[in-house]
């Protein structure tokens, strides 16, 4: 068990560190695109956003698709995204490749947990879910330290090309190690959930980013998005309770 959580916390650490790792650059990033801070702010955002809006489905993919498959994919993605946000010109390509490499990163945790918690069985639950734990301690941690690093004594583009060589380590260790599962799809996917959860997360968190980027959480456009998504969600859960 201890190879296959290698495997999971080595990728599961590379998505949590992307969200705080790159909050340091912003400023940077601003200068060198020329860009208002506020555009800027929608690289952190969109890959935030991008993370809520997959992480809903990741576990229907799980059983449709297979983990260790589902899991490898989004590994590619994850490093693909940081690729290109790495050959970025300008903030708006910078911010869709955030976008890409946030739909990889949110589907790594919840298929890596499926992954351990299946290696592990429902006896041992509950180290799984210590092991997992650790990128989530260390992510906030390193993140501002790794990215002040990478930004003043290297180059802002680092921050995404370090993903490259840890997913290239990390997809060859999860053909390696990772068992093959079959696809088995017990349920068809809830639509009518997935339409509500999704958005509605997505809302929830735009709101509260843009609130937090004004300073103002009375604007109108915050109260109207938030209060949007947190329907949504509730919306949701009387829709899973049934």
């Amino acid at each position: 068990m201890l190879a296959v959580a290698s495997v999971v916390v080595l990728g599961a650490i590379m998505s949590i560190l992307d969200v705080t790792v790159v909050n340091v650059a912003l400023r940077q990033l601003s200068e060198d695109f020329d860009a208002p801070l506020g555009t800027i702010q929608w690289v952190a955002t969109g890959y935030t956003l991008a993370l809520a809006t997959v992480i809903p489905v990741t576990g229907w993919a799980c059983a449709r698709f297979g983990t260790k498959r589902l899991y490898m994919t989004a590994i590619v993605l994850f490093v693909l995204g940081s690729a290109l946000a790495g050959f970025a010109w300008n903030a708006e390509s910078l911010i869709a490749f955030r976008v890409l490499q946030g739909l990889g990163g949110g589907m790594i945790m919840p298929a890596g947990m499926t992954i351990m918690t299946q290696a592990a069985g429902p006896q041992r639950v509950g180290q799984v879910m210590s092991i997992v734990g650790v990128p989530m301690l260390l992510g906030p941690i390193t993140g501002p330290i790794l990215g002040g690093w990478l930004v003043d004594d290297v180059h802002w583009r680092w921050i995404f090309y370090i993903n490259i060589p840890i997913g290239i380590v990390s997809l060859f260790l999860a053909s390696r190690i990772l068992k093959k599962d079959e696809p088995q799809p017990a349920e068809r996917l809830d639509f009518v959930g997935l339409l509500l959860l999704s958005p509605g997360l997505a809302m929830l968190i735009y709101g509260l980013a843009t609130g937090a980027e004004h300073q103002d959480f009375g604007r109108t456009d915050v109260l109207i998005t938030a209060i949007a998504g947190a329907l949504l969600v509730l919306g949701f859960v009387a829709q899973a309770l049934r």
